[in-house]
């Protein structure tokens, strides 16, 4: 994995530390799972930020946290606007907040999807190429 998904993942697991802290700040009555949420998923994209960049392969296992933080984070957002629909006033920064972190962790995720494709695709195409100007 290169250096800029890394730091990529890095840089996300201290914004989703430091924003689902404040979403739970915000908006103390919601669910504690937002709070774990963050501390689970920022830590986790965190140590596979740090992993990446020592150079240890970890875009599958960043895909899959990826994948389960969209969905978890999902569920969250959703539980946040049916609050506000409800007419708490309070979770509308929470609510604010998970919709935030959730559009950011899909296209996390489809960053690292579309890198790790991206270079799949390439080189079948360089091994085509080099195969048929062989021929």
């Amino acid at each position: 994995m290169n250096t800029s998904l890394s730091a990529d993942l890095l840089l996300y697991g201290v914004m989703l530390l430091g924003l689902s802290m404040l979403a739970h700040h915000l908006s103390p009555h919601g669910v504690a799972t937002t709070l774990w949420v963050g501390i689970t998923g920022g830590a986790s994209s965190a140590l596979l930020g740090v992993l990446g960049l020592c150079g240890y392969a970890v875009r599958r296992w960043a895909i899959a946290a990826m994948a389960i933080l969209s969905i978890v984070l999902l569920a969250q957002a959703v539980i946040g606007w049916l609050a506000v629909k409800a007419g708490v006033e309070a979770a509308k920064s929470g609510a604010l907040i998970l919709s935030l972190l959730l559009v950011f962790a899909v296209g996390q995720l489809v960053n690292l999807i579309q890198k790790w494709s991206g270079l799949l695709v390439s080189e079948d195409r360089n091994d085509r190429d080099l195969k048929n100007e062989g021929k």
